[in-house]
């Protein structure tokens, strides 16, 4: 199984995508609300292959992140949902974690952890 190409946003491109969206909706936007529209915009992009920005990694945890990008290999909850690996900082291990899933460097949609050094 190979994995389909794909492209993340930049944070302005999403913005302008949002508000393209939200537009869009009109009169309904009120009744959807902010967290509705954004799914709706993340679900409509990623059906197209394009994803969400990278979001920054939480502190006191591996910065490593994984976005799954594969629709046969993932469903629609979980495509495109970005995954921060939930062990300690500097683990010194190529295997990551969420909780929910776990991948290694290697795998499409992987970005690998920053070390403390390169976060400085």
């Amino acid at each position: 199984m190979s994995t389909p190409p794909y492209r993340i946003l930049t944070d302005d491109e999403y913005e302008r995508v949002y508000r393209a969206a939200a537009d869009a909706a009109g009169p309904h936007r009120q009744n959807l609300g902010r967290y509705t529209l954004a799914e709706i915009v993340s679900a409509t992009l990623t059906a197209a292959g394009v994803f969400e920005p990278a979001p920054t990694p939480e502190p006191d945890t591996c910065s490593a992140l994984y976005l799954p990008t594969d629709p046969e290999e993932f469903d629609a909850h979980t495509l495109g949902v970005w995954q921060q690996c939930g062990e300690e900082p500097d683990h010194g291990d190529t295997d990551h974690n969420s909780g929910d899933m776990g991948w290694d460097d290697g795998m499409p949609g992987a970005f690998p952890a920053r070390t403390t050094e390169q976060e400085a």
